[in-house]
């Protein structure tokens, strides 16, 4: 167990490596360098007065930053006096932000005030409890190195560890945990400071109505200042390939055996795309399970760090418009993860960040959607979202499949049954024109979802209409009822808000 084995994501370095020495043959030293200069991994700067988020097209100037406490009292303390002033009209309403990575506005309001809640980072472990006290400011980043240190790790999260915790839980996110609902499930309580200024202990048996609100909220009705969540034992995993066409993705999952604590599907985007239209867009699929080891369960393990990142962004990069960097991507994952990956604990799986493979370019930007289909309506999705990427000339970079189990807690629930959800990597130019395709394409494929059963994700750009988002999330306007009723001043907004409704 103290030998390195690559990640499913560092696999995709080795190939590189391979791939690189064969582009140096035939493309000259030049050809090599502008390839690996994809790999440069940018940094990110400090946040000003005029803040973006994760779509990098809303530059939004704001009132001021806030920032939180240490403390959860210190936040409540310090947020106190300004609650009151924006109630009575003296102060622009809140917006409340972490690492600010939803791409609509979600975590800021123009004109308006932002918490950055970050500071609100302290970490309270029961071990023998197997419950994690977490400051709403946390990052994943921040807290798997704590977990991993007793033999434990997320029980949900996202896939990367760049988020804080206060902004999954008001996205109620997912990740590849097979078998589990989203984030919502994991979380026994949490403080919440509401427009009041009171601070509330909110769970599903107290102030139940507050707890199903904010889980899933995006920030509209409290805020988070810290939380209780069930945490998981670590173990080594195993890694299991499965290669098959994209209609037999369900067959293939449901008759799999139920050992595998995570996993993940991939669908083939190239060639076939509007790049180069033909056969086999969208038509072949891959499946990774991570079964853990006997023995390991509950072990203190290493904790690994990402390989390689420059290597691993520069194959991901250098697939953006290029259908030959697709196909090496999509050879790389098929056919040679199976014979490079070795096992890796489940806290390591999880130490990934998602910066390193962001677009930085002036002119082209990387948007996320996300679409939640019921299981046995994945291929009738897929052919409709095959014809709409191809029609609407986006360029799709990646799509993963994902498993999550119904949800019972969130009031904006999006998993109302068990679904798999299609998070889509796209690449835009950052120009009207390519807005406008997105908008278009966004539009159509939130119909396609609709019309199986299916809904969409709401961290991500605002195209949907006012008529898709009520269809989508039938649980809107008693949300915003409620919204009204428990903040009758709008004390806390944002864009999402404002955009569907103020």
């Amino acid at each position: 167990m103290g030998r390195w084995r690559p990640t499913r994501r560092q696999v995709l370095t080795h190939g590189a490596t391979a791939a690189g020495g064969m582009l140096l043959g035939c493309g000259g030293a030049f050809a090599a360098g502008r390839w690996a200069g994809r790999g440069e991994i940018p940094e990110t700067g400090d946040p000003g007065a005029v803040l973006d988020d994760g779509s990098r097209l809303n530059p939004t100037a704001v009132r001021g930053v806030v920032f939180a406490s240490p403390s959860p009292d210190g936040t409540a303390r310090t947020l106190r006096p300004l609650l009151r002033r924006i109630a009575a009209g003296d102060d622009p309403p809140l917006a409340v932000a972490g690492v600010r990575h939803s791409m609509g506005g979600q975590s800021m309001l123009a004109g308006g005030w932002m918490l950055d809640t970050r500071p609100m980072n302290r970490i309270d472990l029961d071990r023998a409890g197997r419950v994690v006290r977490v400051g709403a400011g946390t990052t994943w980043r921040e807290l798997i190195p704590v977990l991993n240190a007793a033999g434990l790790s997320p029980k949900v999260m996202q896939s990367n560890h760049d988020f804080t915790v206060g902004g999954s839980l008001s996205v109620n996110c997912h990740g590849w945990h097979t078998g589990h609902p989203p984030i919502a499930g994991t979380v026994r309580s949490l403080r919440l400071l509401t427009t009041g200024g009171d601070v509330l202990t909110c769970s599903p048996a107290e102030n139940a109505e507050l707890f199903g609100l904010v889980l899933g909220g995006y920030g509209l009705f409290g805020i988070i200042l810290e939380a209780d969540l069930d945490v998981w034992p670590d173990a080594i995993y195993t890694p299991t390939f499965d290669a098959m066409p994209t209609r037999e993705y369900v067959s293939t999952f449901t008759s799999l055996p139920g050992s595998a604590e995570m996993a993940y599907g991939r669908l083939s985007i190239g060639p076939g795309g509007f790049l180069s239209p033909g056969p086999g867009f969208l038509e072949e699929a891959i499946m990774v399970r991570f079964t853990p080891e006997p023995g390991t369960v509950g072990t203190v393990l290493p904790l690994s760090r990402p390989g390689a990142p420059e290597l691993q962004r520069a194959v991901f990069r250098n697939s953006a418009g290029s259908d030959v960097g697709k196909t090496l991507r999509w050879w790389l994952e098929r056919d040679a993860a199976p014979w490079l990956a070795g096992p890796m604990s489940r806290s390591s799986i999880q130490n990934e960040p998602a910066a390193v493979f962001a677009d930085r370019s002036a002119q082209t930007c990387d948007i996320l959607h996300e679409y939640f289909v019921p299981q046995q309506r994945l291929w009738d999705f897929v052919q409709q979202a095959r014809d709409i990427i191809r029609a609407g000339r986006v360029e799709l970079l990646n799509i993963t499949v994902r498993d999550v189990r119904r949800d019972s807690r969130s009031t904006l629930a999006y998993a109302r049954e068990d679904v798999f959800g299609l998070v889509m990597s796209f690449r835009q130019e950052r120009t009207a024109r390519g807005d406008g395709r997105m908008r278009d394409a966004a539009r159509a494929l939130i119909d396609a979802a609709i019309s199986v059963g299916g809904t969409f994700y709401l961290p991500y750009r605002l195209h949907a209409t006012g008529d898709q988002l009520r269809r989508g999330h039938p649980m809107w306007d008693a949300a915003m009822a409620a919204k009204v009723r428990l903040d009758p001043h709008r004390v806390l907004r944002n864009t999402l808000f404002d955009t569907y409704a103020a």
